[in-house]
């Protein structure tokens, strides 16, 4: 069954290497410079795509934009629903410890046709499909809790939806969650802090895994039943009905993070279809989310690349 993936602020995104570390105000020479279709809805249905699973991206772009061509180069089944503008361009920097630095457009408004025409091909797309991910920020002029709209939409025609979005959107969803919850939310751990108010990134860096651990258990008990938290180095947790998860890698060197939290997501919504076993859904993500940081760019794993990466999985609670 189909796994469906909408992204409402899509983009054309071009990464490229630092040699030496940033010089501020300085010349920095870039190496190779990737060109990618991209957004996190993009990405998840890359990954899925790679795995031989049916997918379909929604994707806002005019056929004329260069997004459009990038996705027809990248081979992501997509449907693009015309929107009279230029899709944003972000510019991503990988420094030589693998961190990244990202200048992002905020995206062209999007207007109420648009929406309509969005909503449209997206409701006439679900039927039959196995997942929707709702994924990315939302571009100016769409409602705060338009994920939540479409939620409830597709949980209409019994389609299963995940979330993974930051700011105002992802606050959105989970003020509703008890009465419109995704089926699983994929927060990082920057969106995982801004979400609970809690101190995480420094905790989580030092190891100290109890403050996310705090902050998916807030969210589940907020009314979402799975909530699959990516933490970088660190792993992933899971939270859902059976208990809570934690699964690690064995250390990498990573060569790009770059949608390293979309490809997790693509992993587990992969197995979703076939178990919704917790500690497989989350070995998945973590295999997948792994094998991204060994590529360059914005490049997805292969299954392959998944089955390659050495974790362990075990419960917490």
């Amino acid at each position: 069954m189909v796994i469906i993936t909408f992204t409402a602020n899509p983009s054309l995104d071009r990464s490229a290497p630092l040699a030496r570390d940033l010089r501020v105000a300085r010349l920095n020479r870039l190496g190779q410079v990737y060109r990618l279709a991209s957004g996190k809805g993009v990405n998840v249905s890359a990954a899925v795509h790679a795995a031989g699973h049916p997918t379909l991206a929604i994707v806002p772009v005019d056929t004329s934009d260069p997004l459009a061509e990038a996705l027809r180069r990248r081979g992501v089944p997509s449907r693009m629903v015309p929107v009279g503008h230029r899709a944003r361009t972000n510019l991503s920097i990988t420094h030589p410890d693998g961190s990244t630095t990202r200048f992002i457009e905020p995206g062209e408004p999007l207007t109420p046709e648009n929406q309509t025409a969005l909503v449209s091909t997206l409701l006439a797309s679900l039927p039959g499909a196995s997942w929707l991910a709702l994924c990315g920020s939302l571009p100016p002029g769409a409602p705060v809790d338009w994920y939540v709209k479409l939620t409830e939409m597709a949980h209409s025609v019994g389609v299963r939806v995940a979330v993974d979005a930051d700011g105002p959107a992802l606050d959105a969803v989970i003020s509703h969650a008890h009465a419109t919850p995704p089926d699983l939310l994929s927060p990082n751990v920057a969106e995982l802090q801004k979400a609970t108010g809690r101190s995480i990134r420094k905790a989580v860096k030092a190891g100290d895994l109890q403050p996310a651990i705090d902050a998916v258990q807030e969210l589940h008990n907020r009314g979402v039943p799975r909530v699959l938290a990516t933490l970088g180095p660190q792993g992933a947790l899971l939270s859902c009905e059976d208990g809570l998860w934690h699964a690690e890698p064995d250390p990498v060197q990573p060569v790009s993070v770059m949608g390293a939290g979309d490809a997790a997501l693509a992993g587990c919504l992969l197995i979703s279809t076939r178990t919704q076993d917790p500690a497989l859904c989350l070995d998945r993500a973590v295999a997948y989310g792994t094998a991204t940081v060994l590529k360059p760019g914005s490049e997805v794993p292969t299954p392959a690349d998944a089955d390659a990466i050495s974790l362990t999985v075990r419960k917490l609670a």
